[in-house]
């Protein structure tokens, strides 16, 4: 879910950041260039950290700009399918919660939510079981599988789908601890 690469690269650091720290001004010219970005291998881009840079610039006459080579860390998010994740719900819908997930908020579908027929009440923000009573609302911290996901196209984000309706996952207050033998108790 979470990675971290030690990428190469060759930055240019414009003449306005000359005043700067390199390092510094490294961080920003790599942070507006890699923060954000979704590759299909690595994920999205949350960060950059652990910056090396060659003091010794090159100056393109052209712009001005001092051209470095730099070796720094990436930090990265991208989901498995299958993965077992813990998050925040972050929101109540008719059609199912959402749970944020690293950088993004992930959709629990209101018929793989937990082994009940369940009652939304989205004004009042939160899903109960009609038969167990079990209650998930904004703020908890919910454990759930992922399911499938979606990378990002054009303007739209990354969508992920998770599942919360089988042992071992749902509401993390529901889920009984590991025994001494290994076994986990309970139902989730």
């Amino acid at each position: 879910m979470l990675y971290r690469y030690r990428v190469r690269d060759i930055i240019s650091i414009s003449p306005s950041l000359f005043g700067e720290d390199l390092k510094e001004a490294a961080y920003k010219q790599l942070s507006r260039k890699y923060a954000g970005l979704y590759d299909d291998e690595l994920g999205y881009v949350i960060d950059i950290g652990n910056i090396d840079v060659d003091p010794l610039g090159k100056i393109i006459s052209e712009d001005g700009s001092s051209n470095h080579r730099v070796v720094f860390d990436v930090y990265t998010f991208k989901p498995l399918k299958g993965e077992v994740v813990e998050g925040e719900v972050v929101g109540i819908e008719n059609f199912g919660i959402f749970v944020r997930i690293g950088p993004i908020d992930a959709l629990v579908h209101k018929s793989v939510l937990m082994d009940d027929i369940i009652d939304i009440n989205k004004a009042e923000g939160y899903v109960v079981g009609r038969k167990s009573g079990r209650v998930i609302k904004k703020g908890d911290v919910v454990r759930a599988r992922v399911l499938d996901y979606s990378p990002p196209k054009g303007f739209s984000l990354m969508k992920i789908a998770l599942f919360m309706k089988s042992k071992g996952l749902g509401k993390v207050e529901w889920l009984q601890p590991v025994t001494e033998t290994g076994g986990e108790g309970g139902e989730g």
